[in-house]
C-alpha cells in the first residue's frame, strides 16, 4: 500500500492535469518589476492589495534595516514611495526617510492625541493624512500643512482615495462621504450613508464604492456624489470593496465584500449578487484579488478563491490571526500573523488543503506580523508586541 508521502507526491506528478484543471490557468511566473510604489491602502485604488507583475523575495528574505515605532503596535499599513516610508503608530503618523532611515516629520510628535488609525495616501507629491477628524493634506517632503478639512466624525479607518484623473480625494467619516479639491482641500459635494462609513473606499472608472460596518454597500457616482445602488449584506461587512476587472474574470467585472458571518460576496457592476462563498469569521481588511483569484483571510486560515465563481481552490493555515491582510507579488501571497508566511498564489499541487511545494516560506520574528505592504523588491513589514515598555516595542522591518 503506498505511503502518504508517496500518494502526496502521485498528487504532484501523475495529477498534474487534473489540479491545473482545477485551478484553471494558474501557473503564473515570478514578477520582474522592482521599480514600484504602495502610494494608497490596498496598493491602488481599486484596493486589489496586489501588484502583479512585482518582484518580491520567493526565499525566506533577511533584514535590510528596522525601527523602533515606539509603540505597541501600527494602526495603519505602510505606505511606500520612491524615497519616504509613511507608518501610522497608533500614537503618530511618522515620516521615516528611505536612505538615512531617520523620522522626517511626524503629525504629533508629543503624542497629545491618545490614538489615530489608518493609513495617508499619497499624490503628486502630497500626502493626504487622516488626522482623527480631520483629513491634512502635507508635503511629503517636510510634513509642512498645505491644507486641512474637518469633518463631524473621525474618519473611517482608511476611507480615502485620490484621483489622477480629476484631482479629488475622497473622504468619509461617520454617515458622509465627502469629495475635496486635491490642491486646495475645497468641499465639491457630500453624500450621506445609511450607517457609519468602515475600511477603505474603492474607486472604478466613475463610481466610488463605500462599505459601512452596519452592512451597506453603495456605489456613488464619483463626479455628483449620487447613489447609483444600495446593497444591504445582512451580517454586516468586515473588509474593504475590493473591484474585480475583466482581467481578473472570464466575463465582466464587478466588486467584492467579506461578510461578518465569514462570506464573501461578489455583485456585479450593476449590483447584482452573482455568487457567495461561506468561510468562517473574519478579521478585518482580510480581502486581495490577484491572477484570478481572490484571497480571504478567516481566522487562522487562507482561503484561495476562483474569482469567476467563488468557488474554494486552496487553502492554507496561517496560525495565530493578528491585523493581517494578505497582499500579492508577483506570483506570491504574502501574509502575517504569528510569523511572516509566502504561499505560491497557484497553491502548489493538490487539492485544497491536501497539497504540497504551496508555501514558500515562513519566517518567524520576535513579535506577530501585522501589516505587510511592497515596494522596489522589498517587503515592508510592521511587527506589534503585547505590551509596550522599555525596549519592547512595534517595529518597521525591510526585508529583502
Amino acid at each position: 500500500m503506498p505511503s502518504r508521502r508517496e500518494l502526496l507526491l502521485g498528487v504532484g506528478a501523475a495529477g498534474t492535469a487534473t489540479v491545473a484543471g482545477c485551478l484553471g490557468s494558474r501557473t503564473d511566473e515570478p514578477g520582474t518589476d522592482d521599480d514600484y510604489t504602495w502610494l494608497t491602502v490596498g496598493a491602488d485604488r481599486r484596493n486589489s492589495r496586489t501588484v502583479p507583475d512585482g518582484a518580491a523575495p520567493r526565499d525566506e528574505p533577511d533584514i535590510e534595516w528596522r525601527v523602533d515605532l515606539e509603540s505597541s503596535t501600527a494602526t495603519g499599513e505602510p505606505i511606500v514611495t520612491d524615497d519616504t516610508v509613511l507608518v501610522n503608530t497608533g500614537y503618530d503618523v511618522v515620516a521615516f526617510d528611505r536612505e538615512t532611515r531617520e523620522r522626517r516629520w511626524s503629525i504629533d510628535p508629543e503624542n497629545d492625541v491618545s490614538t489615530y488609525s489608518g493609513s495617508p495616501t499619497v499624490f503628486d507629491g502630497t500626502a493626504y493624512v487622516p488626522e482623527r477628524r480631520v483629513l491634512t493634506a502635507r508635503d511629503l517632503e517636510t510634513g509642512a500643512v498645505d491644507w486641512s478639512f474637518e469633518l463631524d466624525y473621525v474618519i473611517s479607518e482608511s476611507a480615502l482615495a485620490t484621483d489622477t484623473d480629476d484631482g479629488r480625494v475622497y473622504v468619509a467619516g461617520g454617515n458622509a462621504v465627502h469629495a475635496l479639491d486635491a490642491e486646495s482641500g475645497e468641499e465639491l459635494w457630500e453624500q450621506e450613508l445609511l450607517g457609519s462609513a468602515s475600511y477603505a473606499i474603492a474607486k472604478y472608472a466613475d463610481w466610488l464604492f463605500v462599505a459601512t460596518r452596519g452592512g451597506e454597500l453603495y456605489r456613488i457616482n464619483r463626479w455628483e456624489g449620487r447613489v447609483e445602488w444600495r446593497r444591504t449584506i445582512e451580517a454586516g461587512i468586515s473588509s474593504a470593496p475590493i473591484v474585480l476587472t475583466s482581467s481578473d474574470r472570464r466575463l465582466g467585472h464587478g466588486v467584492a465584500i467579506a461578510g461578518g458571518d465569514g462570506s464573501v460576496i461578489y455583485f456585479d457592476i450593476s449590483g447584482k449578487r452573482e455568487w457567495q462563498t461561506d468561510l468562517s469569521g473574519f478579521g478585518n481588511d482580510g480581502l486581495a484579488i490577484g491572477h484570478r483569484t481572490v484571497l480571504a483571510r478567516s481566522g487562522s486560515t487562507l482561503y484561495a478563491l476562483d474569482a469567476n465563481d467563488g468557488d474554494n481552490l486552496w487553502r492554507a493555515d496561517i496560525g495565530r490571526s493578528s491585523r493581517n491582510p494578505p497582499i500579492i507579488v508577483g506570483d506570491t501571497v504574502y501574509v502575517g500573523g504569528d510569523r511572516l508566511r509566502a504561499f505560491d498564489v497557484g497553491g502548489g499541487y493538490g487539492v485544497r488543503s491536501l497539497r504540497i511545494g504551496g508555501e514558500r516560506f515562513d519566517r518567524e520574528e520576535p513579535d506577530n506580523v501585522s501589516y505587510v505592504t511592497a515596494a522596489d523588491g522589498k517587503l515592508f513589514v510592521t511587527t506589534d508586541v503585547s505590551r509596550f515598555e522599555g525596549d519592547d516595542t512595534a517595529a518597521l522591518l525591510v526585508l529583502s
